[in-house]
């Protein structure tokens, strides 16, 4: 199963670059075949298809994030992970997201498992 295309999904790769590998230790790697952003070696978030998955919020912020914008759970095969939220999104969608993904890259920071 395919899970990124670079083609779909290159202006959101852009932009949220821009804004995340200027942050305190985070790196790059892929995984999934997506491109993927770690602190620490802790995976904190990473694109999909017209989208982003944020892998290191609490259940709250989950909830929060759910009520704001359509968000599913990041499928891995027939396996739900269910504390990995992932989020249709375009470019124009980051500002909107972007607090999240600063609330899960502190987490994975703190070195705390969610």
């Amino acid at each position: 199963m395919k899970y990124y295309s670079e083609v779909d999904t290159k202006d959101l790769r852009v932009a949220l670059e821009k804004k995340i590998l200027s942050w305190s230790q985070v790196g790059t790697k892929k995984m999934f075949g997506c491109p993927c952003y770690q602190v620490r070696g802790k995976l904190f978030v990473f694109l999909v298809t017209n989208g982003i998955v944020i892998t290191h919020l609490e259940q709250t912020d989950r909830e929060r994030l759910s009520r704001k914008h359509k968000t599913t759970f990041f499928q891995a095969g027939k396996k739900t992970v269910k504390k990995w939220i992932k989020i249709s999104a375009s470019s124009k969608d980051l500002d909107l997201i972007m607090p999240y993904v600063r609330k899960s890259y502190e987490s994975a920071l703190k070195n705390k498992r969610q």
